[in-house]
């Protein structure tokens, strides 16, 4: 089983995604943000670009390593990644669902000026990139990718995860 956390830069996902990994037993967390990161800082920018999402061979290898965890292990996998191309939803994301991986993919959305919030109030982390694409992301999420949307504005983290958990219908620790 995949949950896939997705929603713009800044919404809260990977903060989402520590607490459901501490309460979900048998649950690992993988953040392919770790794998663009790497790329970009070993590839020139000819080969991966200023957004690593772009670089195909991220596409493909992120699919390829979600697909490998479903399959290969029990584990719960939680994933806290802001996908918001249609293309790339459905390379990844769409794929999984295809190929009868479970996945469940929620949407974290709140008010652009609660996330430009949330975004300058993160310690040692460089926002620039991730409001400069804020726009463009809350425009995609709202119809173009699909998924359970949850709206974080008015809730604490832990108040998130309490839904996420029901709605997946989850045994926690």
């Amino acid at each position: 089983m995949i949950i896939w956390l997705n929603g713009p830069f800044g919404v809260g996902k990977t903060t989402l995604a520590n607490i459901l990994h501490k309460r979900i037993e048998n649950s690992y967390l993988y953040d392919p943000k770790l794998l663009g990161d790497f790329l970009q800082h070993q590839l020139p920018q000819t080969v991966c670009p200023e957004d690593f999402q772009d670089y195909s061979v991220w596409r493909q290898i992120t699919y390829k390593i979600v697909f490998d965890l479903a399959a290969k292990t029990d584990k719960t996998i939680i994933i806290p990644m802001t996908i918001y191309k249609k293309e790339y939803y459905q390379e990844i994301i769409q794929q999984l669902i295809k190929d009868k991986i479970p996945l469940e993919h929620y949407i974290l959305l709140a008010d652009k000026t609660t996330i430009l919030e949330r975004l300058d109030n993160r310690v040692n982390e460089d926002n620039i990139w991730a409001k400069k694409h804020l726009d463009v992301c809350l425009k995609a999420f709202e119809s173009h990718i699909p998924g359970q949307r949850l709206n974080t504005d008015s809730l604490k983290p832990e108040e998130v995860a309490k839904e996420i958990l029901m709605l997946s219908k989850f045994t926690v620790k």
